[in-house]
């Protein structure tokens, strides 16, 4: 008896030290920066200039420390791959981000912003159209259209219409498995209205509410879902930070003729009718996802660490942290010159096919507006290559 309790005693102390190790590692992490932010590092004797910019780099390190914390933290949870629905709300868009790895949460200055995070929306000052062709695996495609209209010097307003398409696919079933001769289609998609307003001179925010809808077949499921993102930027070198909650909505449930049948409810009874059955679909939650990120100009005008009036060199990196998965980070960069010739590359960590992303872009000044021709390649390990081309065109 006694060897039984020592064993349960043993386990339950096992148990526990694998679900608070990871907390215990952040508490620790917590710990020493408290010490590193409230321990001066330089005398007051050297001079109030060197102490005040310590201050201003203050930030920086608390969000280093915290965003190295939080991976930590979470990669020691469980996965939850596979149990959410409309993952194509997951995939990004445009070829800008694409090819810069993802990491584009405290940069969003285009027309892809309202998926990235609807505060960037502030970033653009003319009328902006875009339009992004990701020619994805197999025979599925992915599109995104949107236009963004400065409102008051302040404000913004958003539409876009993002949709995952797959060619025709014949209809099979057990008494046709080579086909019935009726064909059948699957689109994703979501109808996005954002608004954005500068709160501050240093904040912006954003919203952007949707409509999801999938379609397959005969049957389709539809919900309503917000994003919400802000910006702040720093004193610190022009650093951006910027965070996002996205698909934050209701559940997802399936419904369609197909899930209507016939049956007997009650086989010892001869000549009843068959009455109409509805087989009901369980529902399912959206890909909830939180981002966050940094960007900062190394090379370029105005705030950037090393000025320079001839190129520009802009460093990123988001941490996501998704409902369904292991989380992950997004490294890019971009190096413009001249802001006409765009050379872009990044990393994605964490991934199961993808890691290394690159791309290029041009601008071209119009009589009638400006025009950017971006492209980006995501290579896919066993699936091959993957190609976005983005069009953006402002006036």
């Amino acid at each position: 008896m006694i060897q039984l309790r020592t064993q349960v005693f043993s386990g339950i102390s096992a148990l526990r030290k694998l679900v608070l190790k990871p907390f215990d590692r952040l508490n620790e992490t917590s710990q020493l920066l408290s010490v590193m932010l409230s321990k001066p590092a330089l005398s007051v004797n050297e001079g109030s200039k060197h102490q005040t910019r310590l201050n201003s780099q203050r930030p920086l390190i608390t969000l280093m420390f915290l965003l190295l914390s939080l991976t930590s933290v979470l990669q020691a949870e469980f996965d939850k791959v596979a149990t959410t629905a409309a993952p194509f709300l997951k995939m990004g868009v445009g070829a800008r981000a694409s090819a810069m790895g993802g990491g584009f949460v405290a940069l969003a200055n285009d027309g892809t912003a309202l998926y990235w995070n609807p505060a960037g929306m502030l970033g653009l000052q003319n009328m902006t159209a875009t339009a992004s062709h990701n020619d994805w695996l197999l025979d599925i495609t992915h599109e995104y259209v949107s236009l963004i209209i400065p409102g008051r010097q302040n404000e913004r307003i958003g539409l876009s219409v993002s949709a995952l398409t797959m060619g025709e696919q014949p209809v099979r079933t057990l008494e046709a498995p080579e086909g019935t001769g009726l064909v059948y289609g699957v689109m994703d998609l979501a109808v996005s209205a954002g608004y954005a307003r500068q709160v501050t001179d240093r904040l912006s925010m954003g919203i952007t509410g949707k409509f999801i809808q999938l379609q397959a077949f005969n049957e389709s499921a539809s919900t309503l879902a917000l994003d919400i993102g802000s910006i702040l930027q720093t004193d610190f070198y022009g650093l951006k930070i910027g965070m996002v909650l996205s698909n934050f909505g209701g559940d997802i449930q399936f419904s369609g003729r197909d899930l209507i049948l016939k049956a007997d409810i009650d086989d010892d009874i001869n000549g009843n009718y068959s009455s109409d059955v509805d087989l009901r679909t369980d529902p399912w939650p959206l890909p909830l996802l939180i981002r966050i990120g940094v960007s900062m100009d190394v090379i370029g005008p105005a705030d950037a660490l090393l000025k320079s009036h001839l190129s520009r060199l802009t460093l990123a990196l988001d941490a996501d942290h998704p409902n369904d998965g292991p989380e992950h980070l997004n490294f890019g960069a971009e190096y413009a010159l001249r802001e006409l010739v765009y050379f872009r590359g990044g990393y994605r960590y964490n991934y199961d096919q993808e890691a290394w992303t690159m791309g290029v872009g041009i601008h071209l000044n119009g009589q009638h507006g400006q025009i950017k021709l971006d492209y980006a390649v995501k290579p896919m390990e066993v699936f091959g290559n993957t190609s976005i081309l983005s069009v953006e065109f402002s006036k």
